[in-house]
């Protein structure tokens, strides 16, 4: 299994350096299937997730390089992002200890979060430059890290957060289903995101833009009776949020 990710990492790192090299050109998928010799569901599936991770625009078939990769920390958020990451830190207070996964959201939440004394443990390499408060304490798990979400995955850092409790949780995620819960795009942070969910003396916030609710990405991270809060934009279908309420999970709409 191990093998076979590494291999899609890594047409998804020649696909991406591809695009890249097209300099702002918008390339037809139908035409990146062809030189990468790939099926287009497969390639379908690989631009999907270099989107979610910001590294490229899509549109009518096309797709391009991203503006601004979403590893800049001047990379521009979407205004629904931060409105997602505002509300969730209005849930952290003096003296948490939060778990944070790579999720982009997730990581806006160190901009915003105003309660003192809070300390942080993540596997995102990004949080040590992301403005924080000062008296935040930054906990980062270690592990062999991964490219292009720069995400810290593998043993150490699972042994890492099986050591360590914390009383909030703040996830992003691919996908969000009642069917299949928390699902990811990379088997490699399976194991970390339900570690972030069961290593827990507290409620799990799941901060998921509209666009992920209801969509099953390929790898479960947790069941869905494990989240308890949902923080999501207005523009959410409303029989979706009613399916989530339903299971009992608070729904914050921003």
């Amino acid at each position: 299994m191990n093998r076979k990710k590494n291999d899609i990492e890594r047409r998804r790192m020649a696909l991406l350096e591809m695009i890249r090299q097209a300099n702002g050109e918008r390339l037809d998928i139908d035409q990146l299937s062809s030189l990468l010799q790939v099926a287009p569901v497969t390639l379908r599936r690989d631009l999907a997730a270099l989107h979610e991770s910001g590294q490229i625009s899509r549109s009518y078939g096309k797709v391009a390089a991203a503006e601004h990769s979403q590893f800049s920390l001047s990379a521009t958020v979407p205004d629904q992002l931060s409105r997602i990451a505002m509300r969730a830190a209005q849930f952290v207070d003096e003296g948490d200890v939060l778990f944070l996964n790579t999720s982009r959201t997730a990581l806006q939440i160190l901009r915003y979060i105003e309660a003192p004394n809070v300390t942080v443990i993540t596997n995102n390499v990004l949080a040590v430059n992301m403005p924080h408060r000062s008296d935040m304490t930054l906990i980062l798990t270690g592990g062999e890290v991964r490219y292009p979400k720069y995400t810290m995955v593998g043993d150490v850092a699972q042994r890492t957060l099986q050591s360590m409790k914390a009383n909030k949780a703040f996830l992003g995620c691919s996908g969000l289903s009642v069917e299949n819960g928390m699902t990811t795009e990379y088997f490699t942070e399976v194991s970390i995101n339900n570690l972030m969910l069961t290593q827990l003396n507290g409620p799990v916030y799941m901060l998921a833009a509209h666009s992920k609710l209801g969509h099953n990405a390929n790898f479960i991270s947790g069941d869905i009776h494990l989240i308890s809060n949902l923080i999501t934009d207005r523009t959410a279908n409303p029989e979706t949020v009613q399916q989530f309420r339903d299971m009992g999970i608070q729904v914050y709409l921003v």
